[in-house]
């Protein structure tokens, strides 16, 4: 028997410093009222942004794909796991994305990681919004290329490593929407300035792809700018419904990534079902224009209630709204009060938000009623202030 005591003693700390987690069991599909450990709640926390998880089209794509395609692609991508479904896909996102080529991966943290880690060489830099998700800066931090970071609220320091002749190439690396934050990134600026200095922008478009611009494609398109991103990284096991993550580029990007990423060449293909679920969920955001109609009446909504109750709700615009508390241990005692009451928003703490920014982390859906945003901005008022 090995001796794990060291883990109980930092498993103690984390709990003497308010920032012990613990896993919650979802007995039921993803919609706003969903069943945790046997009880029903309306859950503010899912990323089932347009309230497609568990829509009939979908599930009957993927059943269907079943039938024909078995559940396993059981092999990796460069053996026998390009499955008919899987390039069908990557097809119909390079055309979405207004991109030569699309390659799949099977999730947006693996993505991440293969062009970040993969595209870059020694010699270049890669800079990071400072708030960029953690697969972003982890693949950053292995990637053979520096990589520094700057704020986007002031792009001076990025200019300044842009301007710079040190480096054989530069890479601009930014969500579109912060997932901590629920703002946006100055994407106009970012374009602006990766002419100016011949530099290649990368765009995550986890939380836009979907509920953003006039097909879904996201916060590029709304912006008119799809064609100016270089790399953009979409994944699938948000607003679609579905798993995955697409890189889209140019081809000499995909036949690159699939010579040398190694999260796609040692990796089982994702199931061929969950392709088909994606290619179906792509459809119905092409034609359902109402659910982002309807997500962001909802965020609109709630924003400005939690504003006029004197919340902080820091610089969010979008369906993520975080309600800032700051300390750890109040949050957490927050976030319980809401969950007695029938309310899952979670607590977001340190490492994932800079110590002394916890705080509520409140996703929205599509299919989120009005009543049950009273009921949880009710609450609020109640518990927290």
């Amino acid at each position: 028997m090995h001796n794990f005591s060291y883990l109980e003693e930092i498993l103690t700390n984390l709990k003497n410093d308010g920032l012990y987690r613990e896993l919650r069991e979802v007995s039921s599909a993803q919609s706003p009222l969903s069943t945790i450990n046997g009880k029903e709640y309306i859950i503010f926390c899912s990323n089932n942004y347009l309230s497609l998880a568990n829509h009939p089209r979908i599930i009957s794509a993927a059943k269907k794909a079943i039938d024909k395609y078995g559940c396993s692609a059981s092999a990796s991508r460069l053996i026998s796991g390009s499955m008919t479904p899987h390039l069908k896909l990557e097809g119909n996102f390079a055309k979405l994305l207004s991109k030569e080529a699309a390659t799949l991966f099977t999730s947006g943290w693996c993505a991440n990681q293969a062009v970040i880690t993969t595209l870059p060489q020694k010699g270049d830099i890669l800079l990071l919004d400072k708030y960029d998700h953690a697969s972003i800066v982890d693949a950053a931090k292995e990637s053979p290329a520096d990589f520094r970071t700057y704020r986007r609220e002031n792009l001076s320091k990025l200019e300044k490593y842009l301007a710079s002749s040190k480096y054989n190439r530069k890479f601009i690396v930014t969500e579109s929407i912060f997932s901590m934050d629920g703002d946006m990134a100055n994407l106009d600026e970012l374009v602006r300035l990766k002419e100016k200095y011949g530099a290649i922008l990368i765009l995550d478009e986890a939380h836009s792809l979907g509920c953003m611009g006039k097909d879904g494609a996201g916060f590029a398109q709304e912006r008119g700018l799809l064609e100016k991103v270089d790399i953009i990284v979409a994944t699938l096991g948000k607003a679609l419904g579905a798993s995955g993550a697409i890189v889209a580029g140019e081809a000499i990007v995909k036949e690159f990534l699939v010579n040398k990423s190694r999260g796609l060449i040692y990796t089982t293909a994702p199931p061929p079902s969950n392709s088909a679920a994606a290619l179906e969920a792509l459809e119905i955001i092409k034609g359902e224009n109402d659910r982002r109609e309807r997500l962001w009446k909802n965020s609109d909504y709630l924003r400005r209630k939690l504003k006029e109750a004197r919340f902080n709700v820091g610089k969010s615009s979008s369906y993520i709204i975080p309600v800032i508390i700051g300390d750890d241990f109040k949050v957490v005692e927050i976030a319980n009060r809401l969950f007695k009451r029938g309310l899952f928003v979670p607590a977001i703490r340190v490492p994932t938000v800079p110590r002394g920014e916890a705080r509520l982390r409140i996703s929205l859906q599509a299919d989120h009623t009005k009543a049950q945003l009273d009921m949880l901005l009710d609450a609020l008022v109640e518990i927290a202030n």
